[in-house]
Formats: structure tokens, C-alpha cells, sequence
């Protein structure tokens, strides 16, 4: 029988940019051989069931005691990735999976998972703005005015205008939004995402042109402008693309009087909507900050835990390693894990094994086999603890330890 627990300390959100720090529990009532652990941040794109967009292991193939294995791990929520829109759909699921081997059908593996969701913030507080800049143009007759181009949700827009020719004008404020969904194998946006027409989110019109101004209030619940697009780095999914955008115009409507034609103008004008500063002259944030979270990272101290365990020896028999380890702390560790990896070339290293030990007490010996047909000159032995230490050991192969 296995327990999983997925605890989000970012308390269900993160900026992107950020580390989403996470805590996952594994309770193994019996001795369980496993074939992978992991963290997934997933999402659903209109064309597929599921993408995943962040990964990061835990446990690789292995076998562990029955206990209680607890580990800490951060996901960088990188700076392309496209911020959750529960108006698109666009929504993100972190899952924790554990796949074991069947013993009724070894083709398919047994996948346990726990799963939350996870809201993916812009990063707006503090962003720099470029510096608002005025619009000014005369065309088909009309001279139009913008004292600035970059506004906020419950602004007012004023449209300064002058015309001799026009007997009247109408100004609506559009909202271009969708989803972008590419993928290159098909060559073509995503048949599942609809073209959808601009929404009108304002409009202001007038007969008396002599008047020269038109007002238009920006709604207070305007979404801000943005163009997010994401892509992965996995070798498998080149070419496909995700992201969405919300675009903002002002479309600005002429009508003639008869003496000038009956032709009408119709233009559009690109504005921005934000709600972060509008300033010039400063730096920008850095995205790779890190969070407002408490969660420590792995590597935090690592050097204050060198001397937590020690390689005995290593004896080889036919393509296997026996790894002798003691427990030189104070202390008995629990939940531990020992990752062995073999080095090839002092280069290369081949595939891991994990051992697992419920509790490892002060001064006991423990034994490992490695196995591998690959000739190596070296081991790699890395642990991991409940209290979350993590050691990494080189061992070269012909060395006494003795």
C-alpha cells in the first residue's frame, strides 16, 4: 500500500519568474520497488489532453524500505511561460506521480497521482513600462490627438479631434483577445481555437464636431494588455507553440458630409491597457528573484553536511558493484535515499539505481549493489534525507578504503 501527500508552500499560486516550492510525503506500508517519482505542472491546450510544461524528479527507479520518505522540491516557473486566464480555459494542474511496476502486466506500468491547482500570476508590481507617448495624425480629412498611448482599467481616454469635412465620429475601444495554439507538424494555428471577432469594450460618438473631444472610459475590469507564448524545450515537442494575447484599439468611424463624398473612414488606432507603473529610466525586475516563500532550497548549506556519510569500500563482482556506506553523524537519519550512478570516461554516467531506508541509525553500516555491464571507473552516490540534506560522493573504484 502506498500514501501519497502534496503540499504547495506557495499556498496555491506563483509569480512567474518564481520557484514554486512544494513538499511531497511517500508512505510505503511494505518494501516497494518504484520506477519513477515526480513533479508535473500541466495544462490542457484546446488540441491536446494534456501538456506538461514543468518536470522535476524526485525518486528514479528504486527500491524502499516501508516508511515515510519526505522530500522539498522547487520548480522555476521560467518567464515565457503564459500566465493562468480562467476566462480562456487556461488553467494549470500540478500533479505528483509515482509509477510502479504491475505484476499482473508488466507492459503497463501502476501510476498513483495527487493533484491540486496551481494559479500562475503575472508578474505586474514593479514591471517597467515604456514611456507613454502621444498619438498624432491627420488622414481622409481628420486631425486626431492622444495626449498618451499607454492607459489603466477606470482611466478616461480623450480624443482630440479637428475635421471640416466630417459631420460625424464615433470612437469604440476593441478588445482583440484568443488563445495561440501552433503546432509545426500541422503548419497551422490549432483548428480547435476559433477566430473571434474584436469585443467592443467602449464607445463615444457625436454629431457636433465643432466640439473637438471625445471621451471614453476604459472599464475598471479591462484586462491588461499582454502577448504570452510559450514553447518547449523538449526535443520531442519542437515547433509547437502556446500563449494568448489581448490587444487593445481604439477604432475611430467618420461619416462625410454630402459635399465631400459619401465614402466613410475607418481606422484603427493600438493603444496599451496596464495596471503596472508607467515610468521611464529604471531597471527592470529581475524575474528569476527569488519568491516571497519561505521554502529553503536543497542546496542551501550543503556544505554544513559533508560529513554525514562515508564509502567503506567497493568490491565488484560480474557486472555488479557492492557499495559499503556508514552513518558517520551524530544521529540517525530517516527517510534516506542513496542514488548510484556510474561514471564512465569521467564523463558519462550511467543509468541510476535508488535505495531507500527507513532509518539509517549512527554508525551503521548499510550495503548497496549497483549493477551495470558498463566498464566504470567511478561511482556516484548521492543522498537525500527527511530533513532534506543532500550529499553527493564521488568514489573511484580502484581506491582503498580501508
Amino acid at each position: 500500500m502506498v500514501k501519497l501527500e502534496l503540499t504547495d508552500l506557495n499556498k496555491s499560486s506563483v509569480y512567474i519568474g518564481n520557484k514554486l516550492n512544494v513538499c511531497a510525503k511517500f508512505t510505503f506500508e511494505e518494501d516497494t520497488d518504484l520506477l519513477w517519482t515526480g513533479i508535473i505542472l500541466i495544462t490542457n491546450p484546446p488540441c491536446a489532453k494534456e501538456l506538461q510544461v514543468v518536470k522535476e524528479e524526485i525518486f528514479s527507479k528504486g527500491r524502499f524500505e516501508a516508511g515515510n520518505y519526505i522530500r522539498e522540491k522547487s520548480l522555476l516557473i521560467k518567464s515565457n511561460l503564459v500566465p493562468t486566464i480562467r476566462n480562456r480555459d487556461l488553467i494549470y494542474v500540478l500533479k505528483l506521480i509515482l509509477r510502479q511496476p504491475n505484476p499482473i502486466n508488466p507492459e503497463k506500468d501502476l501510476i498513483i497521482n495527487k493533484s491540486q491547482d496551481i494559479e500562475i500570476l503575472p508578474r505586474n508590481s514593479g514591471q517597467l513600462v515604456k514611456k507613454s507617448n502621444p498619438i498624432s495624425f491627420s488622414i481622409s480629412g481628420l486631425s486626431t490627438l492622444l495626449t498618451k498611448d499607454i492607459f489603466k482599467p477606470g482611466e478616461t481616454i480623450k480624443i482630440s479631434f479637428t475635421s471640416e469635412e466630417l459631420k460625424f465620429i464615433e470612437v469604440r475601444l476593441l478588445q482583440h483577445s484568443n488563445l495561440v495554439c501552433y503546432c509545426e507538424a500541422d503548419g497551422k494555428n490549432c483548428r480547435k481555437v476559433e477566430e473571434l471577432p474584436p469585443a467592443i469594450a467602449g464607445d463615444a460618438k457625436t454629431k457636433d464636431i465643432e466640439k473637438g473631444y471625445l471621451f471614453l472610459k476604459v472599464p475598471e475590469i479591462a484586462e491588461p494588455s499582454h502577448n504570452y507564448l510559450w514553447s518547449p524545450s523538449e526535443k520531442e515537442q519542437f515547433g509547437f507553440r502556446y500563449g494568448a494575447y489581448t490587444k487593445w484599439t481604439l477604432s475611430i468611424i467618420g461619416k462625410k458630409k454630402p459635399e465631400y463624398g459619401l465614402e466613410q473612414i475607418k481606422f484603427d488606432v493600438p493603444i496599451t491597457i496596464t495596471t503596472g507603473r508607467i515610468s521611464e529610466g529604471k531597471k527592470g525586475i529581475d524575474l528569476f528573484a527569488e519568491g516571497t516563500s519561505g521554502a529553503s532550497s536543497l542546496f542551501d548549506g550543503i556544505s554544513k553536511f559533508q560529513k554525514i556519510y562515508k564509502v567503506l569500500s567497493i568490491d565488484s563482482d560480474v557486472e555488479k558493484y557492492i557499495l559499503r556506506i556508514k552513518n558517520i553523524s551524530n544521529k540517525d537519519l530517516e527517510g534516506v535515499t542513496v542514488k548510484v550512478t556510474g561514471l564512465q570516461e569521467g564523463i558519462f554516467e550511467t543509468a541510476p539505481n535508488l535505495t531507500g531506508f527507513s532509518l539509517w541509525k549512527k554508525d551503521e553500516e548499510k550495503e548497496i549493489v549497483y549493477e551495470t555491464k558498463q566498464n566504470i571507473t567511478a561511482l556516484i552516490s548521492i543522498l537525500e534525507d527527511n530533513s532534506q540534506k543532500r550529499i553527493k560522493v564521488q568514489s573511484p573504484i580502484s581506491t582503498d578504503f580501508f
